[in-house]
């Protein structure tokens, strides 16, 4: 196979690199803050994304938890932030980067939410043979590297709360330097970030890497407990899912590539997993929500129903062991249902955010009820997977802020998922 080059449009920093202040995925198809839905209807993923018309993404934004012990290390320590984080001519070994480079390597917990294991078999685990790469590779990309370090400083400050402010501050140092490391290695002179054959599984890894890492960002987040909760919740949320499009759109565009990569078999795995035909019924009530939504398009009506069978094949992973009388599988689907256990059962998690259409962002972004009902849905998947780290407690907390914003008439659509969650349903 020739050389192929695929490229997708970002927007290099004009100013100092450490500054970053850029979108490292833009989309403009997502409004800025809830109230703003007069994007562009652009649904398709080309292999050049269109510039944004938002204020870019800045590294303080994907790192800051919201915390004050967090955004006081942002401010009072900018200086650390912008110095050059490599090996000095003494010899002198970081521990506190030897500490996070041991606990990838170490800790199999730091990517529960995206590592695929095929070989289903636990004493043939793949995850160090993995990690093993990566960190290769990351020798070749130092901008990977530095934030796979990031996010193993992201997961310490869960692990150990008590030095939480110390790890914080790691992981915004590391990443910002990712970032810029990014950002002076990546860029052609048309202003894209250029993905070939020799940098294809990389920018993918860092890609990835860096929107699990605001993943947990985002889900931690518990600024407000009033009426503007849910305004704030979805802010951050809109934004996680503008990266993780972006994600999605490099796989695309390099997927060629990917496919002759050492990727190939997660990859794989991961398509035909989306590609599942929904099985069970817990999203019924959606279904008949959908069916009876006035004063929605064709293309508004598309966008949520994709994103309900993108929960129902989400559901169907998680409660495959739960249920007392699964449905039976169609015969295409038994195959790759069986292989469940071979992969990761909570993979939705994380691929449905990446998956949502930006016709069904904007119906987010608008606070659209039917959209937001489905939003309350993946708060109960959320809840399914509340033992992974990244998690939590965070489809409680998005269920509730959400059923208080519709209030009582929205109710009857929200039942299950809050019997599910609060009512003692698992």
């Amino acid at each position: 196979m020739s050389q192929r080059d695929c490229s997708f449009a970002l927007h290099p920093s004009t100013g100092h690199p450490s500054t970053t202040r850029q979108a490292l995925l833009h989309d403009r198809s997502v409004p800025q803050s809830p109230a703003d839905d007069n994007g562009s209807h652009s649904g398709s993923s080309n292999s050049t994304l269109p510039n944004a018309r938002s204020t870019p993404l800045t590294t303080a934004s994907l790192s800051d938890t919201g915390t004050p012990s967090a955004q006081a290390d942002i401010v009072n320590n900018r200086s650390h932030l912008e110095r050059d984080a490599t090996l000095g001519d003494d010899g002198v070994v970081n521990i506190n980067h030897m500490e996070l480079l041991i606990h990838i390597s170490a800790d199999r917990d730091l990517f529960n939410l995206g590592h695929v294991d095929l070989q289903g078999d636990t004493d043939a685990d793949s995850y160090p043979s993995y990690v093993a790469h990566a960190l290769k590779l990351g020798l070749e990309s130092p901008y990977l590297l530095h934030q796979m370090l990031a996010f193993s400083a992201r997961h310490l400050a869960f692990l150990h709360p008590e030095r939480a402010s110390t790890y914080h501050h790691l992981a915004v140092t590391l990443q910002t330097r990712a970032v810029s490391l990014f950002n002076q290695t990546s860029w052609t002179e048309t202003g894209e970030v250029k993905v070939d054959r020799s940098n294809c599984v990389a920018v993918l890894l860092f890609s990835v890497v860096l929107g699990h890492h605001l993943f947990a960002d985002t889900f931690a987040r518990r600024d407000d407990t009033g009426s503007r909760a849910l305004d704030t919740f979805l802010t951050h949320c809109l934004q996680c899912i503008k990266v993780h499009r972006g994600i999605h759109t490099v796989a695309v565009s390099a997927w060629p590539l990917l496919m002759e990569s050492e990727l190939e078999p997660i990859l794989s795995w991961s398509s035909g997993f989306n590609q599942r035909t929904p099985q069970g019924h817990h999203c019924k009530a959606v279904t008949e929500l959908l069916d009876t939504a006035y004063g929605m398009t064709h293309e508004e009506k598309e966008a949520c129903q994709q994103a309900h069978t993108y929960l129902q094949i989400g559901f169907d992973a998680v409660l495959a062991d739960a249920d007392n009388s699964p449905t039976p599988l169609s015969q295409q689907d038994q195959q790759g249902h069986a292989q469940h256990q071979k992969g990761n059962r909570y993979q939705m998690i994380i691929s449905w955010i990446m998956l949502a259409s930006p016709e069904f962002t904007r119906l987010l972004a608008a606070k659209r009820p039917e959209a937001l009902v489905l939003l309350a849905y993946y708060a109960l998947l959320l809840h399914h997977g509340r033992t992974m780290w990244q998690v939590g407690d965070a489809g409680a907390y998005m269920l509730r802020i959400i059923a208080d914003f519709l209030g009582p008439e929205w109710e009857r659509w929200l039942s299950y998922p809050r019997e599910m969650v609060f009512g003692g349903g698992e």
